[in-house]
């Protein structure tokens, strides 16, 4: 019997996925350009209090694309990811963007997630509700059988599911706070449980 449980938590960390990307003639400009930038979000990640172990590379990448009327033209697009966890969200959304301010215009937000850092407790508490949920569905077949459960025979968990992929958009480059609302997160489990048929009273 497969049950279901959820609980819900409130998030206190948020990450944010930041990048440089500049577009130029050759690949060392556009270096040269988004790594400027990129040292400008650091500076005003620096000074907004923000530690540099909470500052880690993110995805990183030099491409060629087309331009000009008959794509004959190329220019190098360079992207320096940046991925920053914040542990006071109240101030996270300030502090993201006088980042965002800082970089100008080749800065790029590529999304905010709220994480729970320690999702234990919520964790366990679903997993109660699961099994409750298993049990009583199968009491319930059980009775409609005529039969009662017996011993456990096996338990399964299954594991959760991933993320969504972010999305890059452009960022103005005026002073600006970005919206932070934590909410509250719901944590789920759900497991399979094999019972025994109880011994026949009769």
């Amino acid at each position: 019997m497969r049950g279901h449980g959820a609980a819900d938590t409130v998030p206190d960390v948020v990450v944010a996925d930041l990048a440089t990307e500049v577009r130029s003639a050759d690949v060392g400009a556009a270096l040269r350009e988004a790594t400027d930038a990129l040292a400008a979000v650091r500076a005003a990640l620096r000074a907004a209090g923000v530690e540099d172990r909470a500052v880690r590379t993110g995805s990183t990448s030099t491409w060629t694309e087309q331009t000009g009327p008959d794509g004959a033209d190329l220019r190098v697009v360079a992207r320096l990811g940046l991925v920053v966890t914040l542990r006071d969200v109240p101030a996270a959304g300030d502090v993201v963007g006088a980042a965002l301010a800082a970089g100008g215009a080749a800065v790029r937000l590529g999304g905010l997630r709220l994480v729970v850092s320690d999702p234990a407790p919520a964790q366990a508490r679903a997993r109660e509700a699961a099994w409750q949920d298993a049990h009583a569905k199968a009491e319930h077949l059980a009775a409609l059988a005529g039969r009662v459960l017996g011993d456990v025979l096996r338990v399964h968990e299954d594991e959760p599911g991933g993320g969504a992929v972010p999305r890059f958009a452009r960022a103005g480059a005026q002073a600006l706070a970005v919206p932070v609302e934590p909410g509250e997160q719901t944590v789920q489990a759900a497991v399979t449980v094999r019972w025994a048929w109880a011994d026949d009273p009769a």
